[in-house]
């Protein structure tokens, strides 16, 4: 008898200390523009002092850093304009369910969300759960574009990049149907940036159109764009240096006109100057004397 009393004493202390105060569903995974249920239910009766509270932090936010978004203490309060957006499952939340629901759930509303409910009168059943959500998305229809000229032996970049999209997106680029396959040593694709890197474009092989696909578990979306390759980068060369040569040219024809004249407008001047000053003399000199006679 003893043996048994021991045995039923244990499993009484085990299963008092096993009782969780809040219970949540961890993780929860919504498409975008459904609704999300984010369940929290506690094991107490809410008496005199009873609050909920959850509080929401965006991805990558410590949970110590989340805000608040709703309260309740007998009356409800929302705030950062969730009203209209979020409604408790069951309100009042006090038979034992805490749950929430986001309306119409968009790819902001994704993060960590923290269940906290306290009774002061039951402290063993009082806690807090945590409950990340993810919103699922499509990719948005990606831009495609050229960085970098597409010049004779130049290195082109073609980009990619869809501004929306969960879970990760996946790039993957191709050429036009009918075109020949690239060598492999003449591109570098990156599925994860959405970059596909062109060598050393070498002739009009590599030219044409290239369509970029975003996808994931949900859907998938494309972009084009094309790429003609140029010899403009040397005919430019060329012409800018026979531009410059012409202007050098230029510059050194009235450098030398202007010289010239500089030169010969001080030769007429020391010319007129040496001229006035011979007249001044020749005057000096041959000026007339006046004697006077006395007779």
């Amino acid at each position: 008898m003893a043996y048994g009393h021991i045995v039923l004493t244990t499993c009484i202390l085990f299963q008092y200390f096993d009782v969780q105060a809040v219970v949540v569903k961890p993780s929860v995974f919504v498409r975008s523009g459904s609704s999300a249920e984010l369940t929290c239910t506690y094991d107490t009766h809410a008496s005199e002092g009873f609050t909920l509270e959850w509080r929401y932090a965006t991805p990558g936010t410590p949970a110590a850093q989340a805000k608040r978004v709703l309260y309740y203490n007998g009356k409800l309060y929302w705030v950062n304009s969730r009203k209209g957006r979020m409604a408790l499952v069951q309100n009042p939340p006090v038979p034992g369910v805490a749950s929430v629901r986001i309306i119409n759930a968009q790819i902001s509303d994704a993060g960590l969300y923290i269940c906290v409910v306290t009774n002061p009168n039951d402290w063993s059943s009082s806690g807090q759960g945590l409950i990340n959500l993810t919103v699922l998305a499509p990719p948005s229809v990606p831009e495609c574009w050229l960085q970098a000229c597409s010049f004779m032996e130049n290195d082109v970049i073609l980009i990619c990049n869809s501004s929306q999209g969960q879970p990760t997106l996946i790039y993957s680029w191709r050429r036009e149907q009918n075109a020949a396959p690239l060598p492999s040593d003449s591109f570098v694709e990156d599925q994860h940036t959405g970059s596909l890197m062109l060598h050393n474009l070498s002739d009009a092989l590599i030219a044409g159109t290239y369509t970029c696909k975003a996808f994931n578990e949900l859907d998938q979306a494309e972009c084009s764009v094309t790429l003609r390759v140029t010899y403009a980068a040397a005919n430019d060369g060329v012409f800018m240096g026979i531009t410059l040569i012409v202007l050098l040219f230029e510059v050194m024809v009235m450098y030398i006109i202007l010289h010239g004249k500089g030169r010969s407008t001080s030769r007429k001047h020391a010319k007129e100057a040496g001229e006035n000053q011979f007249s001044t003399s020749s005057a000096e000199r041959w000026e007339p004397t006046t004697v006077s006679v006395q007779y």
